[in-house]
This record gives C-alpha cells, structure tokens and sequence, in this order.
C-alpha cells in the first residue's frame, strides 16, 4: 500500500461510509426491509443500523413503520442534480428514443463506478425484457456490453488496476472469467470500437454498446439489449452497431455543447 493511499484512508469519515452502505441496501426487491435485513445486506451490526436509520428518518430519507424501513421520495434530492438540463442522461434520451423506435429494441445509458456499470437512463421497446434493469442499478461491466466498452476505453495503467478488482465467478457459461481472456476481449473491443455481449450476464440476453467519446474521453456508453430469440451477433453488428455509433457522436456533440468546460479542459490539458 502505497503512502498516498494510506494518507486517504485516513481522511475517510467511516460513519458516513457506514451511512452509504446502509441506504444502499435498499434496491426496491423488496421495498421495505427490517433493521435485522438492513444490518445484514449491509453487513454491519444491529445498534449501528439502528441509530443510522433513525438519524436518515430525522432528515426525511427513510421511514419507519412497524418493524419495517423504506425510502422516501426526498431520497430523490440526492441525485436531482445529476439530471439536470446539462447532463448526460437529459441530453441522450432523444437520441435513444431514435434507436428505440428504429430498431424496436430497448437502449440503456450506462457510466463506469469502479467496476460496475450504474445504468443511468433507460428507453423501453413496447416489447418489455425479462429482468429489466432499472435505472440506478448496477452490474458487472466485465459481463456487460455497455461496460466492456468503457473498461476498454480506460488507459492501460487504468485497466492494469481495474482487473484485480473484477470477481470473476461467471454469471452464464459464457461469462468471461480469467484476466488473461478478459484483456484478449478489451483488445478486440479497442479494434472493433464497439462490443457484442452473448449471454455473458444472463442467459438468453444479448446486448451491443458503443462508448460516447468527448475529447477523448469515455463519460458513459449507450447500448442495446434484447433476447437470442430476437437478435444474435451478426445481427448486432449490422443493424444495432451502426445506430449506436451515430447515437453516441450526437449524444457526445450534445454533451459538450451544453458542457463548453469539457472542451476547455482537454485542450488546457493537452497544451500544458
């Protein structure tokens, strides 16, 4: 462990830490939990759940009633912000809505958190899919589309250090599962400029993704998913691939348009 990560560590407030753990756990499957489940999901003891719980219950974040603890709508002021006019999802939802109605399959917005991908938007087909991902939840980027693309668009010391990171049990037989394969995907992706998932995460879901480039930059992937019944890889790669490139360069021209900073600071950077 290096000094400057141990220096970092040490400026980290564990309560709020715990705090975050515990509003987390609360993923809507089901909606209300008990303070025995929280403390459980969340792995921390009982009385600290406890007292966690009724200070987010003072401010207005979680309810109380009878034994059991939900979220309340105030939990909504937390991320408002993130959608505002300028930001990523407000501003790739037309774009989306082009891919949905053209190619009649549902497209997601995703960006990286360490390993994971959060989807941050989200436009249905009229043809609902089995497990449909919400928006604010995660997955596994090493078993997704949307997030092989924007591992693979990490520098090499960034992917270096994402990998030990990534639990490799495989979701599906199809799950990519070592290191060693996982960069020969990357490598491929890096090429291709684009990824085809073939039940990697669940069985008979596909899904293609593209990254959304600004400056050069990676800030999220837009992708399409649907069922092997409906789509397979050449299928992807002919209808889907196509849309989703054209999807990303409008989202990312909107995206700076309405973000002028992203500019400046890539240029500054580039000239220093």
């Amino acid at each position: 462990m290096t000094a400057e990560r141990t220096d970092r560590s040490r400026d980290r407030v564990q309560s709020i830490e715990r705090g975050i753990a515990v509003l987390r756990v609360f993923d809507g499957r089901p909606p209300q939990l008990s303070a025995g489940e929280v403390a459980a999901r969340a792995g921390l003891p009982r009385p600290v759940v406890r007292r966690i719980l009724l200070t987010f219950e003072h401010l207005g974040y979680v309810r109380g009633d009878r034994g059991v603890w939900g979220l309340t709508p105030r939990i909504l002021e937390l991320g408002a912000a993130y959608f505002a006019d300028s930001s990523l999802p407000v501003i790739a939802r037309p774009a989306m809505e082009d891919v949905v109605q053209q190619l009649r399959e549902t497209c997601s917005l995703g960006v990286l958190s360490g390993v994971d991908v959060i989807h941050v938007a989200r436009v249905e087909d009229h043809r609902p899919l089995p497990g449909s991902v919400r928006v604010g939840e995660s997955l596994p980027a090493s078993a997704t589309a949307i997030g092989k693309v924007l591992l693979a668009a990490l520098d090499d010391a960034a992917l270096d250090a994402a990998l030990p990171l990534i639990d490799w049990e495989p979701h599906t037989p199809h799950t990519i599962s070592d290191a060693a394969s996982f960069r020969d995907r990357i490598r491929l992706v890096r090429e291709r400029g684009y990824d085809i998932s073939i039940e990697e995460l669940n069985p008979g879901m596909v899904a293609a993704a593209v990254p959304i480039l600004v400056s050069g930059t990676a800030v999220g992937a837009v992708g399409v998913s649907s069922t092997t019944v409906r789509q397979d890889e050449a299928s992807l790669a002919r209808d889907a691939v196509p849309l989703l490139r054209t999807a990303a360069q409008r989202i990312a021209q909107g995206y700076l348009g309405a973000n002028p900073h992203l500019h400046r600071t890539a240029v500054a950077g580039a000239v220093g």
